[in-house]
């Protein structure tokens, strides 16, 4: 390949390793490059590794339960990672964590650095101990979760809920429920129920919650059937998520309550189907974009430089208002 590329074996090694360490003309890279494609070499990950201490591997720490959600944020990390040459291993590290209070497994991949995202459980816990635990991994919590002290690109969950909220009490409803699994550890505490409670308590209104065991369709439908059924239906929802939202709207059309008119319904997170549901509903959508750019970002310019500083930015969410709401 030395020969094919007219340059020293020395070189070859350091353009196929990605040694950026020493200088390389571009076009002798360039050469390297092409000759590596047309002999059909395929460099060793392993080897790269040894060579400049670089895996290319990122751990990407999230849940794994199934939403629409989080599938679009993955498959946004995933096209990221790619234009970097990186890629990355999943773990459910709040899941883990929950059980056995270690991150062990966690940590067995060999990783160049670590994104944290809407891990609640564990994000803290990790920042107390990762100087012990993986002192030379940098390390980015991202999402609705995050720690103050390392890098991070939070949510501001809590104002996208009052935004919400003033949305909603500007069309003159004052009967809102805010609408959760009773399943969930958010049914009663979170940003998004502590923006819901602030603005009931002050404009002086009744608290209300429907908490359905789970958001599955047939949970759902026995809970609002229940409500329509004893006429306590109240004048809007606050779903904690989209998906409860859609089928909300599915269930209630079905039960002859016309969404938007006899009843508003408003989402959180922004999945494409929002806007494409017989009735487009109104959501609070998350900037899980920039939210993956930037954590992509700040966690490159750690693992490019070990001694740089913490970045740290806080994004708002942007209420879409559609028909589900209208006044």
């Amino acid at each position: 390949m030395a020969r094919r590329a007219n340059t020293s074996g020395a070189t070859v090694s350091r353009v196929l390793s990605g040694r950026t360490d020493i200088p390389i003309l571009a076009e002798t890279r360039a050469r390297v490059l092409q000759a590596a494609a047309e002999l059909g070499y395929t460099p060793n990950p392993a080897a790269r590794a040894l060579t400049n201490g670089k895996t290319g591997i990122i751990g990407l720490w999230m849940s794994l339960a199934y939403s629409k959600y989080r599938g679009q944020v993955l498959d946004t990390m995933r096209s990221m990672m790619q234009v970097i040459d990186f890629t990355f291993a999943v773990t459910d590290i709040d899941e883990e964590y929950h059980f056995v209070q270690t991150f062990d497994r966690a940590l067995r991949v060999p990783l160049d650095g670590i994104i944290a995202f809407d891990t609640s459980y564990s994000v803290d816990a990790f920042t107390s101990k990762s100087n012990q635990l993986a002192p030379n991994i940098p390390f980015v919590s991202m999402g609705a979760y995050w720690s103050e002290e390392r890098s991070y690109v939070g949510i501001d969950l809590r104002a996208g809920s009052e935004q919400a909220m003033a949305h909603l009490l500007s069309t003159g409803r004052r009967k809102i429920a805010y609408f959760a699994p009773s399943t969930s550890d958010l049914r009663a505490a979170g940003p998004r129920y502590e923006g819901y409670v602030a603005a009931m308590e002050a404009a002086g209104l009744a608290k209300q919650t429907l908490l359905p065991k789970t958001f599955s369709h047939r949970d759902i439908h026995d809970c609002l059937s229940a409500h329509v059924s004893m006429n306590r239906l109240p004048e809007a929802l606050l779903c904690m998520n989209d998906e409860g939202a859609l089928i909300c709207a599915r269930v209630l059309s079905k039960l002859g309550v016309e969404v938007g008119r006899d009843i508003a319904l408003v989402g959180f997170d922004g999945i494409d189907e929002t806007e494409y549901a017989e009735t487009p509903i109104t959501t609070v959508a998350q900037p899980y974009e920039e939210m993956c750019r930037l954590a992509l970002d700040y966690l490159h310019a750690q693992i490019n430089d070990p001694s740089h500083p913490l970045q740290q930015k806080l994004l708002v969410p942007q209420l879409i208002i559609r028909e589900s709401s209208a006044p």
